[in-house]
């Protein structure tokens, strides 16, 4: 899915030494305006050097806007994100799958303490065979 969209303004914020917040008001191909913001890291003379979202699905949007100037337009293409990215659980398919592995590894671990507690001693087992 091939967006395109113009920046119409930035404006930036300074919250800390290393870190700032961003805004963009922006409209896409087909005339619709939004306003959209992501986190900044600064360097060591206050300016931007990069940016991240809060929202992970515009990260690819944000990435783009961070490098335009006023009045400038970029394509951005969503669709290899889209296949990477869950949006109902707002997370990429890399974290649900080391979520996944970090529940299967409870698991196991509380099977293992299961089966050790519930297990028969032996000895307990011959001696009512011989009974």
């Amino acid at each position: 899915m091939l967006k395109t969209f113009t920046l119409n303004e930035r404006v930036d914020h300074q919250v800390s030494d290393t870190e700032g917040t961003v805004t963009f008001a922006i409209t896409d191909e087909l005339g619709v305006s939004r306003v959209i913001s992501g986190k900044t890291f600064l360097n060591e003379k206050h300016v931007p050097q990069g940016v991240s979202s809060e929202n992970k699905r515009e990260l690819p949007l944000i990435e783009a806007l961070f490098r335009l100037e006023i009045n400038e337009s970029v394509d951005v293409e969503f669709e290899h994100y889209n296949k990477l990215y869950n949006r109902d659980l707002d997370k990429t398919i890399n974290q649900i799958a080391y979520e996944k592995a970090l529940e299967m590894e409870k698991e196991q671990r509380l099977l293992y303490r299961i089966t050790k507690f519930f297990k028969r001693p032996k000895n307990i087992d011959d001696k009512q065979a011989t009974v």
